[in-house]
C-alpha cells in the first residue's frame, strides 16, 4: 500500500511541475481565460484540478483559439475616423 501511495504521489508531483512549467513558458498571446498570475496559484493550490484544467483550457492549441492583442480599434465605434465620417454622413442626409 505505500508504494502505491509514494507512486499516485509522485504522480501528482510531476503532472504539476510540468503544468507549472508549462504555464510559466506559454507566451502571452496563447493564454486563455485567466491570467499567468492566476493560473499559477490554481495549479499550486490544486494540483490535481489546476494541471487539468491549465491542460483543457490554459492555452490556445489552434490558431484560431489565439487572441491577438490589436493595436488599433476593435470595434467601429471605436475608430475615431469611422465615427467622424458617419457623423458628417448624417448631416448631409
Amino acid at each position: 500500500m505505500a508504494r502505491l501511495n509514494t507512486l499516485l504521489f509522485l504522480v501528482v508531483v510531476a503532472l504539476s511541475v510540468v503544468a507549472l512549467i508549462d504555464c510559466l513558458l506559454t507566451g502571452r498571446g496563447r493564454l486563455r481565460s485567466f491570467p499567468r498570475g492566476a493560473w499559477v496559484v490554481l495549479i499550486l493550490l490544486c494540483p490535481v484540478a489546476g494541471a487539468v484544467a491549465w491542460f483543457r483550457a490554459g492555452k490556445a492549441t489552434s490558431p484560431r483559439d489565439v487572441h491577438v492583442l490589436q493595436a488599433g480599434p476593435v470595434g467601429p465605434e471605436d475608430d475615431p475616423e469611422f465615427v467622424k465620417r458617419l457623423a458628417e454622413s448624417i448631416r448631409n442626409l
